[in-house]
């Protein structure tokens, strides 16, 4: 009952962005995506997600074909979370935290609320629920499309149903302290609820720190896979961004340095 990428690949053009990849993201684990620009990481979210269509491979959710599922199916399997909102109308941030209630029909009004309030709390947007989102900086909105991506898997779901998170670069936009928040989020849903995380993060502390499962990519390709230290190593990060690396294992955890 996993979400998994299968021989995967996704051409632009004459151009391969994704070539033959194979993921696997688990329920209640946290599994990272790392690699540098224009490796495909995005592309590859976007294909998990159901946003994308592939050249080949198939992309599968809990045995089935992403393609095999209707709209409101894979809404109650997975929330996605991508780097841009292209949001260009008015709507409060209470509205756009309210799309993700796919899962409430049956519920009531004041459920709804409850749920709302809490996430919003959670985030530390609770504050801004009145407000367009237009009048809102880059780092607020992202934690609204982050509340919002909560709100959809966080709900009333058949408790059979394994649901999955999927976010990229989900704190690029964010100071110190709410990159923690989001973080510290993200590994209490994974592990206290029992949802599996997809996410693709540029900071390789963070990365490190927070992730369970690793997977590195380059020019479109899995380079490495497995655990902590056998993936976020020296030779193989230094070869992936062609930049010197150093890795140090202190009582904290791992700590990566490139200066």
């Amino acid at each position: 009952m996993v979400l998994e990428a299968q021989n995967v690949t996704i051409n632009v053009g004459s151009k391969t962005i994704v070539d033959c990849v194979s993921l696997t993201v688990e329920p209640g684990s946290i599994t990272v995506l790392v690699g540098p620009n224009g490796a495909g990481k995005s592309t590859l979210l976007g294909a998990l997600g159901g946003h994308l269509a592939l050249s080949s491979g198939r992309a599968i959710i809990a045995g089935r074909d992403l393609t095999q599922l209707t709209p409101k199916q894979l809404c109650n399997q997975r929330a996605v979370m991508l780097q841009s909102d292209n949001l260009v109308f008015d709507f409060t941030v209470n509205d756009v935290i309210r799309m993700g209630l796919v899962w409430q029909f049956a519920v009531s009004e004041n459920e709804k609320n409850d749920v709302i309030g809490d996430l919003a709390s959670k985030c530390g947007i609770v504050d801004l629920l009145s407000q367009s989102v237009l009048t809102l900086s880059g780092g607020e909105k992202q934690r609204v499309h982050f509340c919002r991506c909560l709100v959809q898997i966080w709900g009333k779901h058949d408790r059979d149903t394994r649901r999955y998170l999927l976010l990229d670069e989900p704190t690029s936009g964010q100071d110190i302290a709410n990159e923690l928040r989001v973080l510290r989020l993200v590994k209490e849903i994974a592990t206290e609820r029992n949802i599996g995380i997809f996410l693709v993060v540029h900071d390789l502390n963070l990365a490190a720190h927070f992730g369970d499962i690793f997977y590195v990519m380059k020019e479109g390709r899995l380079v490495a896979n497995g655990e902590r230290d056998t993936v976020m190593t020296e030779d193989i990060l230094s070869s992936v961004y062609e930049t010197p690396v150093k890795t140090e294992l202190t009582s904290s955890g791992l700590r990566i340095h490139t200066f």
